[in-house]
């Protein structure tokens, strides 16, 4: 599958689990380091969090050896835990995981290990702590539109900024809370969503939308200037305006953010909860900002200078945030893409 952050993930599990669980069983038997297996989205991503992350706490913690896998995945996590044999110590999932009622599956995160007041408000959950904050944008071409929108109406409206829209054709994907914000609905009373009529308003310019599939096919509309336009994922808008004139505007953006959980069961979950502390602090998470282009869950980086000075940086921009309702996707994702996917097809 394709993560909600950005991140095209490589489809190569299946070589690379068996691989990474015999490295650790060595590593176990030949030098006895306690061994995590940490799972996340591979990638210039994960090659990120490597040099931000896990390199730096095996150098500070020789005792541990940190054993890398991808792609992390829902439901690979809840097989494993369900067989009785986690095979990941701390694993980096999107928002669509790691709520109240996936609680069955994960270890509750241990805040006299783990600073919770050290994250931004929203980011530390019962079996979930913020790994950096991500975001679902309104990325335009600067040179196709005859000025810059600023709204979610904006979006919609095809007269006054013409084009095609590039929308991600996943229901829990921004759209519908985008089509009710640009609707007139609060953003204080946007959930429960009320679908029926962010699906009208969506009728009002679907036969202007190129629906993608994959972050890749995205960024290519926006390159290619075959819209004008796209509701896409801000590292691949920050990825498309390197190469070509897009913009992000951020006065209206939807959360989209990425999340360190535990697997139940996990003999190392004392030391993964080490771990993720050592990862949601100050000095790793400005480290971490400076190799890619996210934003900091840790109160303290996001004031740091070199953080603050991107313009791109999601975490500089919270004010103007939408956050999602994870709960209320958790508990109403299958309904709404049935409904949706039927939209779609008419």
């Amino acid at each position: 599958m394709t993560s909600r952050g950005g991140r095209t993930i490589a489809m190569i599990a299946a070589t690379i689990l068996p691989l990474a669980l015999i490295s650790a069983c060595g590593a176990d038997e030949s030098d006895g380091k306690t061994t995590l297996t940490v799972a996340s989205y591979g990638g210039p991503y994960q090659d990120a969090q490597a040099k931000a992350f896990f390199e730096p706490y095996m150098k500070a913690n020789p005792d541990v050896k940190i054993v890398q896998d991808s792609p992390s995945d829902n439901a690979k996590l809840r097989a494993m835990v369900d067989a009785g044999k986690p095979q990941w110590d701390v694993v980096l999932l999107a928002n669509d995981f790691g709520n109240e009622s996936q609680g069955k599956w994960l270890e509750p995160i241990d805040y006299d290990v783990v600073d919770k007041d050290s994250l931004l408000d929203g980011y530390a959950g019962k079996y979930r702590a913020g790994a950096d904050v991500e975001g679902t944008v309104l990325a335009y071409r600067e040179d196709k539109l005859p000025q810059a929108p600023s709204s979610w109406a904006d979006f919609f409206d095809t007269k006054k900024f013409p084009g095609k829209r590039a929308v991600n054709k996943f229901a829990a994907g921004g759209i519908l809370e985008a089509a009710l914000l640009a609707d007139g609905v609060p953003q204080a009373e946007l959930y429960p969503l009320d679908v029926d009529r962010a699906l009208e308003k969506i009728d009002t310019i679907k036969d202007r939308i190129v629906w993608w599939d994959t972050a890749a096919q995205s960024q290519q509309l926006l390159e290619s200037g075959e819209v004008t336009m796209g509701l896409v994922w801000v590292g691949r808008a920050i990825d498309a305006g390197k190469s070509s004139p897009v913009s992000v505007d951020w006065n209206t953006w939807l959360s989209q953010d990425a999340y360190w959980m535990v697997p139940k069961g996990t003999p190392n979950a004392e030391e993964a909860m080490k771990l993720i502390a050592y990862m949601v602090s100050k000095d790793p998470q400005v480290e971490f900002t400076q190799l890619i282009d996210y934003g900091t869950v840790n109160r303290e980086a996001a004031e740091v200078e070199s953080v603050r000075a991107n313009p791109n940086r999601p975490s500089n921009h919270l004010d103007t945030q939408v956050p999602m309702d994870d709960e209320w996707w958790a508990e109403n994702l299958e309904g709404v893409m049935e409904t949706f996917n039927a939209w779609v097809l008419t």
